[in-house]
């Protein structure tokens, strides 16, 4: 028989060597989709995991469900890498939405459902996605931010703190260059053509590709209501869940494909327009460098193109933020920092 007292301090030493390992989770939290990782306080990150996006004004009532769901599969993935153990020490998400009009509420929420997976709102670190995005960059604390993915906005930060900005205002009141506005405006001059209010587009028939329609004459497949007009509405009734306008940014790339036709053409360059103008609006000595994030900024594609080269022949210094997760995970470890004894 084994000596319990005799074991006793060879098991408080083990412990003593042992610790239950600290971890942060962080999140990039966008419109349309998500992904949080798990990291020890340094060194690499341990687990990853991707979900629906989380905006409260386009991804619908069901956002802060999602942001729980991935929270907790990344908890799980990270714990089964390491035998079962680790305590969470902070969260940081940057969540799209989650401005000054909404903090608090969201805030709220996130608390409320992440206590659910034992994590306390003490250790919660709740931004919008601007400035993780921002702090992704790596620029430093002063810089603009050119954000345009399932929303646009553009932010100018003195010492990480949003001192002035244009635009981000939603889809319905502006997010002008966004994915969402994009494809709205695709299938806009995609409906003008067909009601013979708008000049004809080829748009149509990389929208009807997608739709699985011939929206010309209506034949293949025959069209179920003899008008392609109304085959178009029922097609995007069916595609597009009520509620949650994000889903428009499938349409997105579309006028990318072809922008050699003057439809596409011009939604492309009201956009390029439009960034180039708030850039100089809010840098107007060419001072500052630009972080440009979100999909339509960072993804290839003559926005993309004709933005950067725009921006470095006004001689700016340009950097690049595909995903905030770097900024969030920075957010994260300062955080957990300030709270460890």
């Amino acid at each position: 028989m084994v000596d319990a007292a005799a074991t006793g301090p060879a098991d408080e030493a083990s412990a003593d060597r042992d610790p239950t390992p600290l971890l942060v989770i962080a999140g990039d939290i966008g419109g349309t989709s998500s992904r949080l990782v798990l990291a020890p306080l340094d060194g690499a990150v341990i687990a990853e995991a991707e979900g629906p996006g989380a905006n409260l004004r386009s991804s619908g009532a069901d956002a802060f469900d999602h942001v729980a769901a991935t929270t907790r599969e990344v908890l799980e993935r990270g714990r089964a890498a390491l035998g079962g153990h680790g305590e969470v020490a902070a969260v940081a998400l940057g969540i799209s939405g989650a401005g000054p009009a909404r903090a608090a509420e969201v805030r709220g929420a996130i608390g409320e459902r992440l206590r659910g997976l034992g994590i306390d709102a003490a250790r919660i670190r709740i931004t919008d996605d601007l400035h993780t995005a921002f702090l992704a960059g790596g620029v430093g604390d002063d810089g603009l931010l050119v954000l345009a993915g399932t929303g646009a906005v553009a932010v100018r930060f003195h010492d990480r703190e949003a001192v002035a900005r244009r635009d981000g205002m939603g889809w319905l009141l502006g997010d002008i260059g966004s994915a969402v506005w994009l494809g709205r405006r695709t299938l806009e001059a995609v409906a003008a053509d067909l009601d013979g209010r708008g000049p004809r587009t080829h748009l149509t028939e990389e929208i009807a590709a997608m739709l699985d329609l011939d929206l010309r004459e209506g034949r293949l497949p025959p069209s179920t209501t003899g008008d392609p007009r109304q085959d178009l509405i029922r097609a995007l009734d069916e595609q597009l869940p009520a509620g949650a306008p994000a889903a428009l940014g499938r349409f997105a790339p579309v006028p990318g494909r072809i922008p050699e036709d003057p439809v596409a053409r011009e939604i492309l360059e009201t956009a390029i327009s439009h960034v180039l103008d708030t850039v100089r609006a809010l840098d107007p000595r060419v001072e500052l460098p630009v972080v440009l994030a979100g999909s339509v900024l960072t993804g290839a594609g003559p926005i993309h193109d004709e933005v950067t080269e725009a921006l470095r022949a006004a001689g700016r210094s340009l950097s690049t933020a595909p995903t905030g997760l770097p900024g969030a995970l920075l957010l994260a470890r300062e955080a957990a920092a300030e709270l460890l004894p």
